[in-house]
């Protein structure tokens, strides 16, 4: 329903993009049945089970004694987790809370994404569930939203209560038990040149944001900057959060991670136009009751990679900075964060190679299987060796075109391949049919088996009906010469094989035995279109089909073998020709076929177009008269040549 493709959803690495993330939970809210709120809510609480069940669990638990400061601290988190973990520069939200005199907390949520505010109650609720064992009440007081210059943001207050469940818990706010601490008066001797070396990148300014005194690296990065003369927005950008730059939303915000980056570079900081803006991170902290705010802040980079790209040293940091030892530390992690990515890309790309390994392996099976039985294939595949076997008794079929020899020395290559083509991939259809085994083709010739390689009783039944419908498809293809119907000669013959794998560069499943020449023969000295079969194969056909009529040809020389007594298959009284082919009879053609199959005038040139229109009537040729012959005045009409199914086009 959300339009997704299967078998992505374990992928770690995609972003999910607000429409992507809107269809997902639209689709959820519709299966489920439950308002689309109710699920941004139910996704909050398992983000918070999600996150602690997965390693992040001792990191929550240590952020703040209470919720409150665990709220103070969210941005702080978002940040670390968007810009050094997973460095997705996401668009996270912020928050800042209001302790009340009644012991409740207003809650104050900023994003420029609306309508995601339900989240923050399932937040909520689970982080006081799980780790301050206090179940609250969220509501929302008040939503609204607030434009700025360049971009509107929801800003959403919520009253947060406590819920009295008799047991043991703790209070979402220590600020009322707060005890205060006097230091003594003592005086510390440490003059404004110290402080400005021992923090090199604070600034402190008064309400109106003119600087009071900066940091040495400040000093030297903006050598213009002068004491209530330049203002922090001459030299700074808020980056975060994304309010404007005030003193009245920096003491909104005062318990927030502030990001701020330089605006104007100095010659010393920037030497090269590619060099990316020094951005810094730290707090504020309020001095002398609000008249003064002092920004105590370290460079924002986390890795050696930022610290080249600004042209900064780890020596720019003082070594008391935590910072230093965060991008040794996060380049180590990001090379295993790298090395993660690799592997995936990999695993991906190994999986895709196996599909693809898994497609080629069933078409090689496959094509294997066409040529030899899979039985054998199986054997072959698996690495054994393929014994030649002895088969009591089968039946064997032959066929070729007449006057291949011929089509082949008037026609091009092109053409008698197509003719082959044509016919052999009908007569492939029928061995499927009849399920025959397809010995092999060599040029003209089309070689049969029944019985091997999976013996069976009825194998001549099913090679001779196969033999009819052999018979009536070849009708169905025309002479490239003559664009007329191909006569075909079919010899069948039953008695017994060897049959092995031969060859192993390019193995070929093949019979030998008398009985193959004796096959072979029959078919060599058949007459065109008819279906020569010796006594073997007369005998064993009417064993399993006493049906099947054949007409004696008699005694017969076969070259090699001498005199034998043969036959012509006439037809099978059990089944039709349409049967036999799987094609549909219409209206118009014989119930059984045999009169269309052993129709020789399709071949004749004085039938070629038998049928003719005379003052809209339709009559027939009476060259049609001559060939068969009903009696004075008596036109037959030639039902194969009339046939949809073996039309000649």
């Amino acid at each position: 329903m959300s339009r997704f493709e299967e078998g992505t959803e374990s992928k770690i690495d995609h972003y999910y993009n607000d429409d992507e993330t809107m269809r997902l939970v639209n689709s959820m809210a519709s299966i489920i049945g439950i308002p689309i709120e109710e699920v941004w809510e139910a996704y909050g609480g398992f983000l918070i089970q999600f996150t602690m069940e997965t390693g992040w669990d001792e990191l929550l638990r240590a952020m703040a004694l209470d919720l409150e400061g665990f709220l103070d601290s969210l941005d702080a988190l978002h940040y670390f987790i968007d810009h050094v973990v997973y460095q997705t520069k996401l668009r996270g939200p912020s928050f800042r809370c209001e302790p009340q005199q009644d012991g409740t907390l207003l809650l104050h949520y900023y994003s420029k994404r609306s309508g995601l505010y339900p989240i923050v109650k399932g937040v909520v609720r689970e982080v006081s569930r799980r780790i301050y064992n206090t179940e609250v009440i969220m509501k929302v007081q008040e939503r609204k939203q607030e434009h700025y210059d360049a971009f509107v943001t929801e800003h959403v207050v919520f009253i947060i209560s406590t819920v009295d469940t008799g047991g043991q818990r703790r209070s979402i706010s220590s600020k009322s038990s707060e005890t205060s601490h006097t230091l003594h008066e003592t005086f510390y001797d440490m003059d404004t040149e110290d402080f400005c070396l021992a923090f090199p990148y604070h600034i402190c300014f008064d309400r109106d944001l003119f600087l009071e005194h900066f940091g040495n690296y400040i000093r030297k990065a903006f050598p213009m900057c002068q004491r209530q003369e330049t203002r922090v927005t001459d030299i700074l950008e808020l980056v975060h959060p994304e309010v404007p730059l005030s003193f009245d939303s920096i003491m909104a915000f005062k318990n927030s991670l502030f990001i701020f980056k330089f605006k104007q570079p100095g010659d010393m900081v920037h030497t090269k136009n590619d060099i990316k803006p020094i951005t810094l991170k730290g707090a504020m902290v309020v001095l002398d009751d609000g008249k003064y705010i002092l920004y105590v802040a370290s460079v924002n980079v986390t890795s050696v990679r930022e610290l080249i790209e600004r042209n900064l040293h780890l020596s720019d940091m003082q070594r008391h900075d935590g910072i230093r030892d965060l991008v040794m530390l996060n380049q180590s992690r990001m090379s295993q964060v790298e090395l993660n990515r690799k592997l995936e890309e990999t695993t991906k790309s190994l999986k895709k190679m196996a599909s693809e390994l898994e497609y080629e392996k069933t078409k090689t099976d496959e094509l294997l299987c066409e040529l030899m039985p899979a039985t054998v294939a199986d054997k072959l595949r698996q690495g054994k060796v393929v014994e030649a076997a002895e088969f009591g008794d089968c039946t064997l079929l032959f066929t070729d075109i007449v006057t291949f020899t011929n089509i082949c020395a008037l026609c091009t290559p092109y053409d008698v391949v197509t003719l082959l083509n044509d016919l052999y991939l009908r007569f492939d259809r029928l061995v499927g049919l009849h399920e025959v085994y397809k010995v092999e083709t060599i040029g003209d010739a089309y070689v049969v088996v029944g019985g091997v390689p999976e013996p069976c009783e009825n194998h001549a039944e099913r090679v001779l009906n196969a033999s009819i419908g052999m018979l009536m498809e070849s009708k169905l293809c025309l002479s490239p010469i003559t664009k007329k119907p191909i006569k075909i000669r079919i010899g069948v013959h039953c008695g017994p094989v060897v049959a092995g794998v031969v060859g192993m560069k390019m193995p070929r499943y093949c019979l030998f035995g008398d009985s193959v020449t004796v096959a072979n023969k029959m078919e060599a000295c058949g007459v065109p279109a008819k279906i020569h079969v010796s006594e073997t194969g007369k005998r064993n056909g009417l064993a399993s089909n006493p049906t099947f009529v054949f007409s004696d040809r008699g005694n017969t020389e076969i070259k090699g073998k001498g005199i034998m007594y043969t036959y012509f298959l006439e037809r099978n009284d059990r089944r039709s020709v349409w049967e036999l082919c799987s094609r549909p009879r219409t209206g118009d053609q014989t119930i059984d076929g045999y009169m269309e199959l052993h129709d020789q005038g399709v071949y004749d040139d004085e039938n070629v177009n038998p049928i003719i229109q005379e003052n809209g009537i339709e009559k027939h040729s009476k060259k049609d008269k001559s060939h068969h012959d009903n009696g004075p005045g008596e036109h037959v009409i030639n039902h194969h040549l009339r046939s949809p199914t073996c039309t000649i086009l």
